[in-house]
């Protein structure tokens, strides 16, 4: 690969394309890959999950909804516990990779392709939607995501969420803008390269990404740019309170023992009214 300047220059100056567009190439063009490039600890993550659902009176049978599913291993493992999983996401080829993932291993989570904001049909016991708020940009659509969450829930239903806190992660991408992965795959060798950029007067980040697929010598890339905007606790807990949520939790993990502030992640569970 090119020195890192020389390869990033000529796409810092490109147009930002809008985060909901299903050709960024993780969501689309390398899906297969995803689970291989970002790696998560969804067992130890998803007892946290259980246990804060159990503590809030949504137990074993109830149905939960993976809003924003990926490649559906939050879902798949969810439903080991005991819950009736439904996993959607605007990226048909990651829903299609969590139909096949789920078809492997026998699960009985299901996944379809849908949009968070046009709503579900069905009224669920509890919501998961991990990484996805971010992507959300200004007031209406911010609002608008919180009221869907609102009709999608039963009375007393649970919504578990995580976000960007944008304190946490502007220092820790101030000191580390880059991220670079390879793996191997059956493919040939990928490489993922993410460069952030911040932009404070807005609490955004801009991301610029690269896929290097590199089969026996013949090398491919595709380069997608986008932006994020992080939020504050005081932020969230404005949405939540205006959408009618009660009585919020906030974490620095999906771990109990992570306290707020500690990491660049936080982790809100509140009940619906």
């Amino acid at each position: 690969m090119p020195p890192l300047a020389y390869t990033w220059a000529p796409i810092i100056r490109g147009p930002i394309c809008p985060p909901h567009m299903s050709s960024r190439p993780f969501y689309a063009e390398y899906a297969w890959a995803f689970d291989l490039l970002i790696d998560r600890p969804v067992q130890q993550e998803c007892r946290a999950i259980a246990a804060w659902l159990v503590e809030r009176g949504v137990v074993l049978g109830a149905t939960l909804l993976d809003a924003g599913c990926g490649t559906g291993r939050y879902a798949m493992e969810l439903s080991r516990h005991g819950y009736v999983v439904h996993g959607i996401d605007r990226s048909p080829e990651l829903v299609a990779q969590a139909l096949r993932s789920a078809d492997s291993a026998a699960s009985s989570a299901s996944f379809t392709v849908g949009d968070l904001l046009e709503g579900p049909l069905s009224r669920y016991d509890a919501i998961l939607c991990r990484g996805v708020l971010n992507d959300f940009l200004g007031e209406s659509a911010r609002a608008s995501v919180f009221e869907t969450f609102n009709r999608a829930l039963r009375p007393n239903g649970v919504l578990v969420l995580d976000v960007r806190e944008w304190t946490g992660t502007a220092a820790r991408k101030a000191r580390e803008p880059i991220f670079r992965k390879t793996v191997a795959t059956e493919r040939g060798a990928l490489t993922f390269t993410s460069v952030t950029e911040l932009n404070a007067n807005d609490r955004q980040l801009v991301l610029t990404e690269r896929h290097t697929l590199n089969d026996h010598g013949h090398e491919r890339s595709s380069d997608y740019r986008f932006v994020m905007q992080c939020w504050t606790r005081d932020e969230l807990d404005s949405y939540l309170t205006r959408s009618g949520f009660v009585a919020p939790t906030y974490f620095g993990a999906y771990d109990a023992d992570v306290a707020v502030g500690t990491t660049d992640r936080l982790v809100a569970v509140a009940q619906r009214a």
